[in-house]
């Protein structure tokens, strides 16, 4: 199967809803019915490549507009069984030498983007999810975060998303999809999920729906993952496991190195900017 860049569709979408052809308005009876319709094993199981965007919270300067990016985009893959999954990212593809849309730059605006990345006080500017592993049947999550340069390992429990889930349906990758709502420690997000893979992931630690998110929104679209390949057949044994790289701290030590870190780069960005007054 080709993960590559070149099979995957743009990565900004102007809504959610041109993803494809608007279905007919969805109901709980029809839904209720797709859920007890047999679905094959195959269905259950299988990777999904995903493109994804963040973009960054810090302004670009004026006039480096048209040489650095204001996102950045790569592709994660999503390994899957019935009962557990593993999101990792593939190497080389993407990152922080690519912008919107993929557009690679030169290692000279590649390093200035760099420095003004690393003296960004914002959160999304600073952490980059690497792997994240969930047990659906345990309850179980062990995900890797990239903090400021430092790999860190953190388990736990998913968190538990308030659905909402709505009457729009569309069509992804040939699949019927329903769209979901939810808040969640402040940010927005809108998924799009497909009954027709009848597991409730998603990328990242996202999940708890009657199916396989394929399109996932935050914020308006400041982050998104949009899948770009779906290949439902047996994954290699013991591919999905808990990620063993990083320092392993538990959710509130790792909360408190964050919020530690960020305010050190706010004092350090408010100094800097009185010296050049």
């Amino acid at each position: 199967m080709n993960m590559g860049m070149d099979s995957a569709p743009p990565i900004r979408i102007a809504s959610a809803s041109g993803m494809g052809r608007l279905a007919s308005p969805f109901t709980m009876t029809g839904f209720a019915v797709a859920l007890l319709f047999p679905v094959a094993l195959s269905a259950q199981q299988g990777t999904i490549a995903y493109t994804f965007s963040h973009q960054y919270d810090f302004e670009v300067p004026e006039g480096w507009e048209d040489m650095m990016p204001d996102s950045e985009t790569g592709i994660v893959l999503l390994h899957f069984g019935p009962s557990a999954s593993l999101m990792t990212a593939v190497p080389g593809e993407g990152g922080e030498s690519a912008g919107s849309g993929g557009r690679m730059i030169s290692d000279r605006w590649l390093g200035r983007l760099l420095r003004i990345k690393r003296q960004s006080a914002s959160r999304r500017d600073q952490e980059i999810v690497r792997d994240t592993w969930v047990d659906y049947e345990q309850g179980a999550l062990v995900e890797t975060r990239e903090f400021m340069g430092r790999m860190f390992r953190i388990g736990g429990s998913p968190p538990t998303y308030a659905w909402r889930l709505t009457s729009e349906q569309a069509e992804h990758l040939g699949r019927m999809v329903i769209k979901a709502t939810a808040e969640h420690d402040g940010t927005s997000i809108e998924a799009w999920f497909t009954p027709e893979i009848p597991v409730s992931g998603g990328p990242a630690s996202y999940g708890g729906l009657p199916g396989m998110i394929l399109v996932l929104s935050l914020d308006g679209g400041r982050t998104q993952y949009f899948a770009s390949e779906i290949v439902l057949e047996g994954v290699e044994e013991g591919l999905i496991r808990a990620p063993e790289d990083g320092d392993e701290v538990s959710r509130e030590e790792y909360e408190g190195i964050v919020a530690e870190k960020l305010e050190e780069l706010e004092q350090l960005n408010r100094r800097r900017g009185g010296d050049r007054e």
